[in-house]
């Protein structure tokens, strides 16, 4: 009997030192999934404008068919010819992404983006993906720049935080 006491002792001290470190991962690994599949939906949509020499639309969705202002639901990629920003019967639908992960929250963006024959993007801005809990230290984000570059924000200065083009760290608002 004192030998299954300790043993139990044992398994409870090390599980309460393991939790806190799993627990971590499991958040990174939440927010770097949905920051990659962000970032392989926008490059899709910019090489696909540039090789077809068309203008092509990113944006939120639930149906595949109407775009919504809701980023934290699935994307939807699609061939837009009268660059109105919305998905018509006759426009091609190119790449879907599925929603970001539940425990994560999106922030920076609410409208479309559109990708034009040149590369170029409508709009400079910071797609910021945090966790639930807005713990700044998981923040992470996808660069996007009228000129076409798109990048995921690094730790530029070992701080522990990401940072925007600027150099301000990413926050979860």
């Amino acid at each position: 009997m004192l030998e299954m006491l300790i043993s139990v002792t044992i398994i409870s001290i090390l599980l309460s030192l393991v939790t806190p470190a799993t627990q971590h991962i499991i958040t990174t690994n939440r927010v770097v999934t949905d920051i990659n599949s962000l970032s392989t939906i926008t490059q899709r949509g910019q090489f696909a404008a540039v090789n077809e020499q068309m203008t092509v639309t990113l944006c939120p969705t639930q149906n595949y068919s109407t775009c919504t202002s809701t980023w934290s639901n699935a994307k939807m990629l699609f061939s837009d010819a009268n660059e109105n920003g919305q998905r018509d019967s006759n426009e091609a639908l190119i790449a879907t992404s599925d929603a970001i992960n539940s425990s994560n929250t999106i922030s920076g963006v609410s409208n479309p983006v559109i990708f034009s024959a040149s590369g170029t993007i409508n709009q400079n801005t910071v797609i910021v993906v945090c966790p639930s809990d807005k713990n700044n230290s998981y923040a992470s984000g996808l660069i996007l720049s009228f000129f076409g570059r798109i990048a995921t924000a690094i730790d530029t200065n070992g701080d522990g935080y990401k940072e925007d083009t600027s150099g301000d760290p990413l926050s979860c608002i």
